[in-house]
Formats: C-alpha cells, sequence, structure tokens
C-alpha cells in the first residue's frame, strides 16, 4: 500500500510541473505578441491594419485566457487530488508501520538496490547495539559489516568477507525470482532465520525469526540421538568377533570392546578408558611385539588433530598368533584401532602357498604345456615347458592376451575350441606346435573348464603335449606296416602250405590231451579217494593202536624183568611213533578232503604263546638249547586250534634242527597285523630248498648227514603248516641261512580284544602216583579191546571202575550198582547204533540229577566234535591214541 500511495504522489507532483510549464508558455506567447503589434505600429503607422491585427490579438488573448482558466481549473482540482491523495498515502503509510510493528518476527523492505526502506521495531532487536545506526537508506553489506565489526553476529570461523559473499550470492537468487533461506548465530546465544522474497519492484522482503527453542530442542535431540547411538556403538562393538578400540586427539582410550583385550592378552589398566596409547606401544615393545603399536595413524610429532591417511592393514605375529592390525583416522583428530585374528587364514595361506609351491614343481617338471586362461582370454599361469615354447626369449606372458602371444595366425584357428570351452565343454583338437627353424612340430592340446562355485565358467586350463614323435612314429609305422602286408602276402601262401600240416599235428595233440586230462582225472579221482579213506578210517586205524597203547601203560605198572622193561620200553617207543605218524597223515588227509574248517575268531596272543612255551620248554632242555619267549599283549584273528598246530610245528622243528644254540619265540607287530615268529640258530637251509621243504616226506638232517636220535621227523611237519596256512589264509615267510639258522613266521591280523573268546580251561597239574586211588571212574566203549585195556590201567592206578560196552549197559548198571556213583565219566564219542558219548553224559547226569566230572574219548579231530564237547560243561576232550600221563591228571583232578 506504501508502494501504491508514493507512486500516486509521484504521478502528482508531475501533473503541477507539467500545467505550470504550459502557463509560461502561453505568459511567453502573449508578450510576444503584444511586443509584436507595438512594434507594427511605430514602424508602419497604418491604423486599419492595427485595429485588425488589434481585434485578432484581442480575440487570440481571450482565447488563450480561456484556455488558461481552464488549466488553472484543473491544477487546482489536480491540487486538491493530490491533497487528498498525501493525506491517503501518509494514512497508508501510518497504518502499514502499525501493521509490521504488530508483527512478532522482524521485518525489513530493501529496495533493488538492497537499501533499506522499511523495518519494524521487532528488527531492531536483531541488531542490538546498532539501533541508532539503522536508518531508512543503509544498505545491507553495511548493516552486515556493523554486526560483524560489533560482535554481533557469528561467522562460525568464516572471514567477513567471505560470509558476506554467500550473503550477496543468496541475494541475487533471491531477485531472480527465489525465495532463500539462511540462518545464523548471534554472539548472545541466539540464532536467527532470514526469510527472503522479491519483491515486486525488484526489492526484497526480509523477515527476520528466532529459532533459538528450536536450535535448542533440535541439540537437545541430537545429543540424545547421539548418546543412543554411542549405546548402540558400544553394544555393536562388543558384539563383534574383532578387537576395536577408540582413542581421541590426545591419543588417549576412549572406548573399547572387551575382544579387544582378550585378543591382544592387555591388562586392566590398558583397557581402561584413558589410557594412553603411548603406554600401549610401551608394553607391546616390552613384549616383543612392536607391530602391535604402529596402528595409530597420527603420526609421530605431527600437531595435534592433523592425520596421515589410514594405510593398509598389517599382519603381527604374537606368542604364536597372528592379527591383522589397522587404524583409520576419525573427523575430530581421533583414530580407531582393530585387531582381527587371522591366525587360520594364516596357516590356511601358507598350507595353500606350500601347495601352490607343489604344484608349480610338479608343473614345471612336466614337459606337457600347461596353462590357465580367465574368461577375458588372459593368461594367468604358464609352466615352463609352455613359457619355453611360446615365449623363448623371455617375453612375459602374464596377463597378456590369448591373441597377443599367439598371434593372429595361431589364435584363429583355436578361437572355436577357446568358445566352446569359455561354454562349459572339455574340448580337444590337434595343433601345430611353434619349433625351431624348418621344424614341423605337433601337439595334441585339451581345454577344461573351470567354473566357480557358483557354477559359472570362469576360465579354462590348457593342456598341450608334444606328439611330434608319435606322429614320427606313427609314420613309421604305416610305412612298416605296408612292408607287413607285403611280407604278409608273401608268407600267407607259404602258411597256408604249412597251415595242411600243422592241422594235422593240431588233431593229433588234442588226442594226446584228450587222453592226458582222462588220465589226470583218474589220477585226481583215485587221489580223493585215499585221501576220503584216510579220513573215514581214522576211527578205524587208531582204535587198535589205542588198545595197545593200553596195554603197554598197564605192563609198564607191573614187575617185569630187565629184558622185558627193556623190550617194553621199546614197543612202547614204536608205538609213539606210529601213532605220530598216524595223526600226521590224518591231519593231511582231513586237510586234503576239506572236512577241516577254519573256525576264525578272536585268539589272545599271551595264553596261547605260554602254553606252547610250556610244552616245548622241556625238549628244549633236554638237549640243551636256550629257550626264550618274548611275551606280548596283542589279540589276532585266526582259529586257535590250527594255529596252534601251525606254531607247535614250527617250534618242534626249531628244536630238531637246532643241534647247540638257543631258541626265541615271539611277536612283531607290523601295522594292523602281527608277525608270530620262530628265530633258531640251527643248520640253517639252502636258499635253492626253500621251497622244497614244504613238500611232503622232505627232511633235512644235521652236519652229520642224519638227525640226532629220537629226534628224526618225517618231513611232514611244513607240509602241514603250508596246508593250514591255506586254510586260515595268512602268510608264512622263510629267512634262512646255512650254518647260522632259520627264522619261520606267520603273518596274522590284529582283532579287537573285547572280541576274545572265553579263555581255555586250566590244564590240570601232574599229580603223584596214587592221587588217583579209590576215584570212582565210570567207563564207556563199544570196542571190547580197548574197554578191557582201559579197566585194567585204571585199576592198576587204585581207581574203582565200573566198564559198559553201550548207553543201555550204563544205564542199566546204575540201578544193579546203587552203591557206586561215579566221580566221572570216560565215554568213546562213536557207540554203537549212531548214539555218542555226548548223549550219554547227558543222560547219566539226568538220572544221577548230577553234574559229574566226563570225558569224551575220540580219535575225530573235527571242529564240529570239539564244539559238541566244549558246548558242555565240566567235560574235556581226549584223543587217541590216549596219553596215560594225561588221562591221570584229568581223573586226578576229578578226585572228591
Amino acid at each position: 500500500m506504501g508502494r501504491e500511495v508514493a507512486q500516486q504522489d509521484r504521478t502528482e507532483v508531475g501533473q503541477e510541473a507539467e500545467l505550470r510549464r504550459h502557463i509560461a508558455k502561453l505568459s511567453e506567447i502573449n508578450r510576444a505578441l503584444m511586443q509584436r503589434v507595438e512594434h507594427s505600429l511605430d514602424m508602419q503607422g497604418n491604423a486599419y491594419q492595427l485595429f485588425q491585427t488589434a481585434i485578432l490579438l484581442d480575440q487570440k488573448v481571450r482565447d488563450r485566457t480561456r484556455e488558461l482558466e481552464h488549466a488553472l481549473k484543473a491544477v487546482e482540482q489536480s491540487n486538491l487530488e493530490l491533497s487528498e491523495a498525501i493525506v491517503t498515502s501518509r494514512t497508508a503509510q501510518n497504518r502499514l508501520q502499525d501493521a509490521i510493528d504488530s508483527i512478532s518476527e522482524g521485518f525489513a523492505i530493501f529496495d533493488p538496490d538492497d537499501r533499506l526502506v522499511l523495518f519494524n521495531r521487532r528488527f531492531l532487536d536483531f541488531w542490538p547495539r546498532l539501533t541508532d545506526s539503522i536508518r531508512p537508506g543503509l544498505s545491507l553489506g553495511a548493516l552486515i559489516h556493523l554486526g560483524l565489526d560489533a560482535g554481533i553476529i557469528q561467522s562460525d570461523g568464516m572471514t567477513p568477507e567471505a560470509w558476506m559473499a554467500e550473503r550477496r550470492l543468496q541475494r541475487a537468487s533471491t531477485r531472480d525470482g527465489g525465495a532463500q533461506r539462511w540462518v545464523y548465530a548471534l554472539a548472545d546465544g541466539r540464532w536467527v532465520q532470514v526469510n527472503d522474497r522479491r519483491s515486486t519492484e525488484g526489492g526484497i522482503a526480509s523477515i527476520y525469526t528466532d529459532i533459538t527453542d528450536v536450535k535448542d530442542a533440535e541439540r537437545q535431540e541430537r545429543e540424545k540421538a547421539l548418546a543412543e547411538r554411542s549405546a548402540h556403538l558400544q553394544a555393536t562393538l562388543e558384539s563383534m568377533s574383532i578387537g576395536v578400540a577408540v582413542f581421541d586427539r590426545d591419543q588417549h582410550l576412549v572406548t573399547a570392546n572387551r575382544r579387544y583385550g582378550e585378543l591382544l592378552e592387555l591388562p586392566a589398566e590398558l583397557r581402561r578408558a584413558g589410557a594412553s596409547y603411548r603406554r600401549f606401544q610401551e608394553f607391546n615393545d616390552a613384549r616383543g611385539a612392536p607391530a602391535l603399536g604402529t596402528a595409530a595413524p597420527i603420526g609421530p610429532g605431527s600437531a595435534r588433530g592433523v592425520t596421515r591417511g589410514s594405510g593398509p592393514p598389517a599382519e603381527v605375529a604374537l606368542n604364536g598368533r597372528w592379527f591383522e592390525v589397522k587404524g583409520d583416522p576419525m573427523p575430530d583428530g581421533g583414530f580407531v584401532t582393530s585387531y582381527v585374528e587371522i591366525t587360520e587364514r594364516k596357516m590356511a595361506e601358507e598350507a595353500l602357498l606350500d601347495s601352490e609351491q607343489r604344484i608349480r614343481l610338479f608343473a614345471n617338471a612336466v614337459p606337457t604345456m600347461i596353462s590357465y586362461v580367465d574368461r577375458d582370454q588372459r593368461y594367468r599361469f604358464v609352466n615352463r615347458a609352455y613359457r619355453a615354447a611360446y615365449a623363448p626369449n623371455g617375453t612375459p606372458i602374464l596377463g597378456q592376451t590369448l591373441r597377443a602371444v599367439l598371434g593372429e595366425a595361431e589364435y584363429r584357428p583355436r578361437q572355436p575350441f577357446i568358445e566352446r570351452a569359455l561354454a562349459g565343454a572339455t574340448v580337444t583338437f590337434d595343433l601345430p606346435l611353434p619349433g625351431a627353424g624348418d621344424e614341423t612340430r605337433f601337439g595334441f592340446a585339451t581345454y577344461v573348464p573351470h567354473r566357480s562355485h557358483r557354477d559359472e565358467v570362469v576360465g579354462f586350463f590348457t593342456l598341450i603335449q608334444d606328439i611330434t614323435e608319435r606322429r614320427r612314429a606313427e609314420r613309421i609305422l604305416e610305412a612298416a606296416n605296408e612292408e607287413l602286408e607285403r611280407r604278409v602276402h608273401e608268407r600267407t601262401a607259404t602258411l597256408s602250405r604249412l597251415n595242411e600240416a600243422l592241422s594235422a599235428e593240431v588233431e593229433k595233440r588234442r588226442r594226446i590231451a584228450r587222453e592226458l586230462r582222462v588220465a589226470k582225472t583218474e589220477a585226481e579221482r583215485a587221489n580223493v579217494s585215499k585221501t576220503k579213506f584216510l579220513a573215514d578210517a581214522s576211527h578205524d586205524l587208531l582204535q587198535p593202536l589205542n588198545a595197545a597203547r593200553l596195554f603197554v601203560a598197564t605192563l609198564e605198572d607191573t614187575t617185569l624183568p630187565a629184558e622185558g622193561e627193556a623190550l617194553l620200553g621199546k614197543i612202547d617207543h614204536a608205538l609213539e611213533n606210529v601213532e605220530e605218524l598216524l595223526n600226521i597223515l590224518l591231519d593231511i588227509s582231513k586237510l586234503d578232503a576239506g572236512r577241516v574248517g577254519a573256525n576264525l575268531q578272536s585268539v589272545a596272543l599271551p595264553p596261547l604263546m605260554e602254553a606252547l612255551h610250556d610244552e616245548i620248554a622241556p625238549l628244549a632242555q633236554r638237549k640243551g638249547l636256550g629257550f626264550t619267549l618274548l611275551p606280548c599283549s596283542l589279540t589276532v584273528c585266526s582259529d586257535p586250534q590250527l594255529l596252534r598246530r601251525l606254531l607247535q610245528n614250527f617250534l618242534t622243528n626249531a628244536v630238531r634242527y637246532t643241534p647247540a644254540g638257543r631258541i626265541l619265540f615271539g611277536a612283531r607287530r607290523r601295522g594292523g597285523k602281527v608277525e608270530l615268529q620262530v628265530i633258531d640258530t640251527g643248520i640253517g637251509i639252502p636258499q635253492e630248498r626253500l621251497d622244497e621243504i614244504f613238500e611232503e616226506f622232505r627232511r633235512l638232517d644235521g652236519p652229520e648227514g642224519k638227525a640226532e636220535a629220537g629226534q628224526k621227523g618225517y618231513g611232514l611237519g611244513l607240509s602241514i603248516v603250508r596246508r593250514i596256512s591255506r586254510l586260515l589264509g595268512t602268510e608264512i615267510k622263510v629267512r634262512s641261512t646255512v650254518g647260522r639258522g632259520s627264522a619261520f613266521s606267520v603273518v596274522l591280523p590284529l582283532t579287537d580284544p573285547a572280541q576274545l573268546c572265553a579263555p581255555p580251561r586250566p590244564v590240570a597239574a601232574a599229580v603223584m602216583p596214587g592221587a588217583v586211588d579209590r576215584v570212582r571212574v565210570r567207563v564207556v566203549d563199544n570196542d571190547p579191546a580197548i574197554l578191557d585195556g582201559m579197566t585194567r590201567l585204571l585199576r592198576s592206578w587204585g581207581c574203582r571202575v565200573a566198564a559198559a560196552a553201550g548207553r543201555a549197559g550204563a544205564e542199566a548198571r546204575i540201578g544193579a550198582e546203587e552203591g557206586f556213583r561215579p566221580d566221572i565219566v570216560l565215554a568213546d564219542y562213536h557207540l554203537d547204533a549212531g548214539q555218542r558219548g555226548t548223549e550219554l553224559i547227558i543222560a547219566l547226569r539226568h538220572a544221577l540229577d548230577e553234574e559229574i566230572p566226563a570225558a569224551v574219548i575220540t580219535a575225530d579231530r573235527s571242529p564240529e566234535v570239539q564244539s559238541m564237547v566244549q558246548a558242555l560243561s565240566g567235560v574235556s576232550l581226549l584223543t587217541k591214541p590216549i596219553k596215560p600221563a594225561r588221562l591221570r591228571a584229568l581223573i586226578a583232578s576229578a578226585r572228591r
């Protein structure tokens, strides 16, 4: 409104000035006309003309007077309107001033030259101490300079010129039609927001608002948010697996997470806030890890707050552990250090580096040309052979493209195969190789694609083999084939002639072969019949021998003349040799007939080896040999009976063929197996006869040409050993030196001791004669001779004997002999009518309602019979021929 009043005032003043100039012009015209009339009268004196002129002049004067009167009236009207307009303008200006004074914000209007035109009283409140200096016409620049010089405005560290330049840019932007807002702080703590808007005449209207409360609320909100962020930051730091510490610009610890102290094994004083970084460095220097204290990005001796940029992480070793140490500067001049344990990664890197070196050594050692090309067809790895072929002058290959290294001529034929490899296919093809001079060489290339964990092809491996020699060989072979074809053609005619003669010879040989097969079949059938006969006749062969041994044992307990005793001893020795030979032959026949099976089970070696040592030790002592057992605590998987027989043959042979010295019996562990060894210092075996000793009836004599008296063998022990080893699936080893001794061993698999079988029943200790006196013995056997011989032998020992020929007789005599309750039962395994001794023992125990000790006597040594006897509690197994000493010990163990 003030602008409109001022404009109206200026318009009215202009109109008034224009009227005054017009009146002055008319007056000047009138004066000029009067002078002209007077001059004409004086010059000519013509009265009539003067009269006419006067009349004309009078008419013009009247016209001009009327016009002047109209103009004066218009001027008076204009003055009246101007006076009214001035009154209205001043009223509007007063009302405008009252209006802007009532505004709560500061208000000011600046003209296009940025000079102050109008402002309210609130505007002066923002310029304390400058109230008297602020007047209309004062420029904004001068006003701001006054404020800066008086210290009213805070320029945020900027120079007054820079602060003013920023304001000028904002004002210029406002005059271009945009609204601007700028905020500045006063020295008394208040904040002022200025909103500028362009006026219609090109000036700027500014509103000054006190936003101190808003700024305080924002500050409080920022402080609250900062506190929350600090809490979140601390929680985040504590949840991190890496050690993190924050130091201020003075290199004092601000905060650190728990992992920081744990990883670096720091004392409590270095974990607390305020701890000096220098003290941290001194601590690490003292324990030999100075590199841990080099993470600070603040350079030594630099000005506070001046930091150098963060560098790459450093790797530091401490007490066998590896850490990655990194420092990063903060805007306020402090820094953050982080410590990550990379021990596993370091070990993996070392292992990877070692593996890479091994692969590189291998790749460089092979003649095949090997390379790796990435998806951009750039070389990433080549071996020595590839480099020698494609860069013999040392030109770098790694990082170069295939096209650049091979050249366009070689690259273009390979391009289809390269594209197929990068598409994921394995391709092979022949290609020419670079050679020296005019030499032409050939290669066989294989491209194998390399896939990432996302199954994307990221490159491919190249393997190129030089097949030049193979090509030459192929050409030579082709020539040779042509020559051979020619020779074959020539020889075909000759061979055709020979073929007829050979056909007759082949037919003759076929007839002979058929005859040989028939003869071999008949021989094998005869051998099987012989073996089966021996196996089936074992009981019948040993029955009379058993009876003879019993009668001899009976005669030994009677008084005989000296000649009779000598003769009886020879008979007993002869029978013992016959028994031994028959047992060996029967064992061989059963093994050959397949009637002996391997009952594999866990066998504890300590009791087996100790029992064999106790058995063989008397024989060794009788010859004056040293016999040493090396005990062990291992368990093997084998058949206990067959293994015992095998080792027993090793030991008896060692005693038999060792005239003097010693024998060693022990075991050696060989990984998951154990080797049982028998080593002697005997006569030794020639190397050419090591295979011969395992054949039947092959025997090596002593140095004098024959074995010692009483120690002569039959040459069948090692034959049985070979059959047993085949049955058990074990390996037999022999080492021997003539004159120094031999070493026999068997290799067996180890097994879990938890699978041990029940330990063997302890063998009863030898008893003195008379220990079986008055022991009641029930004897059952279907052979009268054996029954009579057994009865006589037992009665000669003082036993009370009740004999029966079968199960019926034994059960009948239970009621007839009420006063006779046997202490032990001796029953033959094979009785009449298909009855067995085990069944008889069970029946007698049931009839007497007592578990009487018993023994089964048999010549059948099959595993089935052994298992059947072992299944009965308190029942022993005696094999024929019976050894009287063992029988007597068994009866003594049953004495009541």
